[in-house]
């Protein structure tokens, strides 16, 4: 929109002036909360990293042992242990909210992981290690899941917030500015027209006076 467009009165001055000081006002305070995501962006994404190279070890370990375990008992065996538990688990889901952001958070009923289908004297220590590993894997992965998803929350704020800054910044103040520039410029004009029109007004009126007229 054009700042010409606008009336150039003193009402819409006074307007303009008040909505700028506002604009201004959210501006900083979205620039505020951009920071504070950052922050909390930087915080999480290094809880993430660490997380991160924690799963891939608790896997591997996990994977190894069962690579052992199927050697020593046979992969037959072994899958039809599995076959005879359950194949779900009972995960919540709640909400909590950060800085304004809803973020989703993963708890796992860990009596949900079935037991040991064998006995550890009868089978490989190989397989109940496996187990072991595997069910101290599955917690991290959860909780790497739910790291995942607020980071991903996090960042889609942080994209809205620039957003709106971006859109104040090359448009809405500008606006305003450009607005206020030109209300001022024209009042400033009638003022200086209005003010030489007096002046030349009470010349004309000293000169009647003076002439007798």
């Amino acid at each position: 929109m054009s700042s010409n467009k606008v009336l150039p009165t003193k009402i819409n001055l006074i307007k303009f002036k008040s909505e700028l000081k506002v604009i201004r006002n959210i501006k900083r305070l979205l620039e505020n909360k951009r920071e504070v995501l950052l922050l909390y962006l930087r915080t999480y994404a290094a809880e993430y990293e660490k997380l991160y190279g924690e799963v891939n070890k608790a896997l591997k370990d996990a994977y190894d042992s069962f690579l052992q375990a199927v050697a020593d008992e046979g992969l037959s065996n072994i899958e039809l242990m599995a076959d005879s538990q359950a194949k779900t688990l009972k995960v919540d889901n709640i909400i909590k909210v950060i800085f304004g952001v809803k973020i989703p958070v993963i708890n796992i009923d860990e009596k949900s992981i079935p037991e040991k289908p064998f006995g550890e004297v009868e089978t490989s220590p190989y397989l109940s290690e496996a187990y072991d590993k595997i069910r101290e894997a599955l917690v991290k992965v959860i909780q790497l899941v739910e790291l995942e998803s607020t980071i991903r929350s996090l960042a889609n704020e942080l994209r809205k917030t620039q957003r709106i800054i971006n859109a104040i910044d090359t448009s809405i103040l500008p606006f305003y500015t450009s607005s206020v520039k030109y209300i001022k410029s024209v009042l400033d004009d009638k003022n200086r027209e209005e003010f030489v029109r007096l002046k030349t007004t009470r010349r004309i009126l000293q000169r009647r006076r003076l002439s007798g007229g």
